[in-house]
């Protein structure tokens, strides 16, 4: 053996020495290591904190607590509550609703109506705003209309001859109702002169009954009919009236039957092409007077009962509906209450079915409502007998036929 490989070997002892004494040395330190902790105490598991109840909490354990209080509260609140209801509705519909007189009881309230002068719901308007105490004036077209005006033989109802064809007449008519509400008047010599105000217009459409029928079915001299009768009247009666609405701040209410075209139902495109254009007519002209001071409302109607039209109905033999309408008188109420407001709503369900109806067109699929309607209205307009009219009836439209909501309530009767 070489000294170099003697070298190497000796090298390598010492290496192997080394590192065996680097082993034991750490084996002793982990030991000691490990018995120091094994011999000391675990330090206890912090408890976890509850949190504070929530407000419900407390109050879900007052109430698990305390039920018979609870119990006794809830019925309370819930009696109390229809008491609250019954009492003031049956107190509103009590109050005397009269429309504000002079010093010397004389009549200065005045209300312009326009529609079909003699439809069963627009006469019983008129009739009603008369009684309470309004100087009523009825828009008036034809010859017919104002003879019908007059055979009511009502002292403060009087007619306005405006006809659309003729501007010049037309104008000249409102100057003179705009004079009389500017000059002072007497009832008397010797008495307090007092001035007229104008509180509002009435705008009640042709609610006559239209057939059911196609669009394709439908001519053009009827689309004609029905557009200018309850759209561009009412469009160019309420251009005619608006100087002396902004001059008076009077208020605007529009009356149309809201069912059908709430539904949108087939076979009766007439009736919600109307609707929708008086519906957007509205709006914009709300917009537009609202920073004069004028309110616009619009009353969707339901099934009410019109006492002219439930007789002639019984007459006919036409069966009563199934469930009550709703009486007239609550319309009659509620136009006063708009007519006198300071802050008018801006739309008003009144009549059965105007509020559920409107809320189902708006949350069910058009599709499934014609579907569900579709073969009641086919049926009905199959089976619908004609009905023949005379000349003068028919200058009068609206005069008769059933109102178009209560053909509609009868169709959702029989499903």
């Amino acid at each position: 053996m070489t000294d170099a490989q003697h070298l190497v070997q000796y090298a390598q002892r010492q290496f192997d020495d080394i590192t065996a004494s680097l082993e034991r040395h750490f084996d002793q330190v982990a030991g000691q290591l490990r018995e120091s902790f094994y011999s000391k105490p675990q330090l206890p598991i912090p408890s976890r904190r509850i949190p504070a109840p929530t407000t419900y909490e407390l109050i879900e354990r007052w109430i698990s607590r305390h039920k018979a209080i609870t119990a006794a509260a809830v019925a309370f609140l819930v009696t109390g509550s229809i008491g609250a209801v019954v009492y003031s509705q049956g107190r509103n519909s009590r109050r005397k609703r009269r429309a504000q007189r002079s010093t010397n009881g004389a009549r200065t309230d005045v209300v312009v109506v326009a529609g079909a002068v003699a439809n069963p719901l627009t006469s019983a308007l008129y009739l009603d705003l008369e009684r309470r105490g309004f100087v009523v004036y009825v828009i008036a077209n034809t010859p017919e209309e104002e003879q019908y005006v007059r055979s009511q033989s009502r002292a403060d109802l009087h007619f306005l001859s405006v006809h659309p064809e003729d501007p010049y007449t037309a104008q000249e008519q409102l100057l003179k109702f705009r004079s009389m509400l500017d000059r002072e008047h007497r009832v008397f010599e010797d008495a307090e002169p007092h001035k007229m105000k104008f509180k509002g217009v009435l705008l009640v459409p042709n609610t006559s009954q239209s057939a059911p029928l196609k669009i394709e079915d439908i001519t053009s001299e009827d689309w004609s009919d029905a557009l200018n009768a309850n759209i561009l009247n009412t469009i160019t009666t309420t251009q005619l009236l608006l100087p002396a609405v902004l001059s008076s701040q009077a208020n605007i209410l529009l009356l149309t039957p809201s069912v059908t075209p709430a539904l949108q139902l087939p076979l009766h495109s007439v009736e919600s092409t109307v609707y929708g254009a008086l519906e957007g007519f509205l709006a914009t002209l709300s917009a537009e007077t609202r920073q004069d001071g004028v309110k616009v409302s619009h009353f969707k109607l339901g099934h009410i009962d019109v006492p002219a039209t439930t007789s002639r109905q019984r007459r006919d033999g036409v069966p009563p509906p199934r469930l009550r309408p709703t009486p007239v008188r609550e319309l009659y109420h509620a136009v006063f209450d708009q007519l006198v407001a300071k802050s008018p709503r801006r739309s008003l369900h009144v009549g059965r079915g105007s509020l559920t109806y409107d809320i189902i067109g708006s949350i069910l699929p058009p599709g499934l409502i014609a579907w569900m309607m579709a073969p009641s209205s086919l049926s009905s307009s199959s089976s619908k007998p004609a009905v023949t009219r005379e000349p003068s009836e028919e200058r009068l439209s609206g005069s008769v036929g059933s109102i178009t909501w209560e053909h509609l309530d009868r169709e959702a009767e029989g499903q």
